[in-house]
């Protein structure tokens, strides 16, 4: 490789599969968002960074990653990756089971890395989530979880028009995403809380059944919160007909509405009203499209590199990752006790939700994949 004439900062990628490699196979050619998607491909696209390992348990997707990208650096075991690479960015994208494990080793294995690009949900639960907050603070490492709103460009446009006041103060958000709470629901509530400037300080919901969360499965289900400054949120994640990946949020003198899940942005205004209105008219702005708009996770890396640089926390640092899955365990805990308030934090720290992409998939997705189009052919 040439010498590059900046700093370049050595990453590393712990899990090959769908998230980290192959997503943007499957993106369509005219879904409105720029790629790439996956974690390496973002990678590629940064030119401070340089990939200098690529980790996973299976053999299959080592060699997938290998023929895919170019990248000759692979390693079965990610304590050995590690140690030998000394990367300072290390992107976590295993399932939920072992990405506890695996970010405590990093924060603790004196392995000299200074941010964390993990994938959603967090962990499972809050207890596994406490730990993992504790390790990295007390490490000095960034965290960042992929809940990928908090990068995209329209929605952090709206987040810099309400700091320069143009909506007022805000009052309440709301957003719709038909959704399991926890692998999905993590990206739902993150957009509403990207908001509110305060910590959540009670839930009330209901899940899509009472045999839904008759134990600790992820589930669909409505919330309705209370932050502590007041500010109030509501978000649907059970089935949400033409309402599906919208998202308002409210101020005293205006509103954001985002349409095609944030694809389309609108800002309305009260303006002077007409002669025989009885009231100020609302006018319609329409958001344009940044100049040079880049994928959200290419955002999230240049992200980690300014938080390296200056020591800032992340677009979304592990207490809002873990904050959503609260939300979201007090959903089902209000469910259960008929639709009453549950307060945060919650007690109960061992409660957690069992994330919808282990429970449909006992093996990696990309290998499912692979198998059944070697099957076919």
């Amino acid at each position: 490789m040439p010498e590059r004439p900046f700093p370049v900062t050595r990453a590393a990628v712990i899990g090959l599969g769908r998230v980290a490699s192959t997503w943007d196979e499957e993106r369509n050619t005219y879904d409105g968002w720029p790629l790439p998607h996956a974690h390496i491909g973002c990678m590629a696209e940064v030119p401070e960074i340089e990939i200098v390992g690529l980790c996973d348990t299976w053999a299959e997707q080592r060699e997938a990653a290998r023929l895919k990208w170019g990248i000759d650096a692979l390693f079965e075991d990610y304590r050995e990756m590690l140690d030998k690479t000394r990367p300072q960015i290390v992107s976590v994208c295993t399932s939920m089971r072992p990405r506890k494990d695996i970010i405590l080793e990093i924060a603790n294995g004196n392995y000299g890395v200074r941010a964390i690009w993990a994938e959603k949900p967090l962990t499972y639960s809050l207890a596994d989530a406490d730990e993992i907050i504790e390790a990295v603070r007390n490490a000095n490492i960034t965290l960042a979880v992929n809940c990928t709103h908090r990068w995209r460009d329209s929605f952090v446009q709206a987040r810099e028009m309400i700091d320069a006041g143009y909506i007022g103060d805000v009052v309440h958000v709301s957003g719709n995403l038909a959704c399991d709470l926890s692998q999905n629901g993590s990206h739902l509530i993150t957009r509403l809380t990207m908001f509110t400037d305060a910590p959540v300080a009670w839930v009330a919901g209901e899940a899509v059944s009472d045999e839904a969360v008759s134990g600790d499965d992820d589930f669909a289900g409505n919330g309705y919160f209370v932050c502590e400054n007041g500010v109030r949120g509501y978000f649907r994640g059970m089935r949400t007909g033409g309402l599906e990946m919208t998202y308002d949020i409210t101020g005293t003198e205006g509103m954001f509405r985002f349409t095609e899940d944030g694809l389309i942005g609108d800002l309305w205004v009260f303006e002077k009203s007409l002669p025989g209105e009885r009231r100020p008219a609302p006018a319609r702005h329409i958001l344009r499209p940044a100049q040079k708009p880049r994928a959200t996770g290419v955002h999230a890396l240049y992200d980690l590199l300014h938080c390296i640089e200056t020591g800032e926390d992340s677009r979304c640092p592990g207490e809002d990752a873990r904050e959503a899955l609260e939300i979201a365990i007090a959903v089902r805990e209000s469910h259960r006790q008929g639709g009453g308030r549950v307060d945060l934090p919650i007690e109960d720290r061992s409660l957690g939700i069992v994330s919808r992409e282990v429970l449909d998939h006992p093996l990696p997705r990309a290998i499912e994949t692979a198998r059944a189009a070697a099957s076919q052919g």
